[in-house]
């Protein structure tokens, strides 16, 4: 005889009610703190909108240094396209949520960080995604501030393969366009200043030896 299904043992479907109208979120290029943000966006903006203003903040963001945005967007994918990543990105090893992407440009590829993230947002509020491609976003420029060219040129090729740019199974050349090129720290500008203050200093001690054999 069939007994009927335990209530306990049925998952039930929740449903979340909100009292509150979503944050239009943007993300935005700060110059004052020199990183990518998530801010609120106090006026009304189409969706469309907010993507093509977001990607323009990332661009602009990557545009203040030597090399190449694509080389910058690249390593970011590198850095987000992980099993372990939060979703639209991470997910089973197997088949993790980047696999989703289909695109052959560099162009299409920020489209779907951006798009990808904020989608999540709309559809489940959080955050977390945005949240997540912004960090991204700022330790590509950060780790390629750091100069450590091997480890950028690793991440690079990683973000290209798990785009499906390149090749798994086969070595890269990477392509001048897209090379490292070191940035002017402020060590290097200290480095190459002027300073007079040793010689002053000298030309005071020989003022004061002389002041002192008279």
């Amino acid at each position: 005889m069939a007994h009927p299904p335990n209530p306990s043992a049925v998952a039930a479907e929740r449903f979340i009610i909100y009292n509150q109208q979503q944050s239009i979120l943007l993300l935005t290029d700060d110059v004052q703190s020199g990183s990518l943000i998530v801010s609120i966006c106090e006026s009304k903006k189409s969706r469309p909108s907010i993507i093509k203003r977001s990607s323009s903040a990332i661009q602009s963001f990557f545009s203040n240094s030597k090399i190449s945005p694509s080389r910058l967007i690249y390593i970011t994918a590198g850095l987000a396209f992980e099993p372990a990543s939060p979703k639209p990105f991470g997910g089973p090893k197997i088949h993790p949520g980047y696999v989703e992407y289909g695109g052959t440009t560099v162009a299409s590829l920020l489209q779907y960080l951006i798009e990808s993230s904020f989608k999540r947002y709309w559809a489940c509020r959080g955050r977390e995604a945005l949240d997540f491609v912004a960090s991204c976003v700022n330790r590509a420029r950060k780790l390629h501030y750091a100069g450590n060219a091997d480890i950028l040129n690793e991440l690079m090729l990683k973000g290209m393969k798990k785009a499906g740019h390149i090749a798994w199974n086969k070595s890269a050349t990477i392509p001048e366009a897209l090379r490292h090129r070191q940035e002017e720290t402020q060590s290097d500008v200290e480095t190459n200043e002027v300073r007079f203050t040793p010689r002053l200093a000298a030309l005071n001690n020989f003022s004061r030896n002389e002041s002192g054999m008279a």
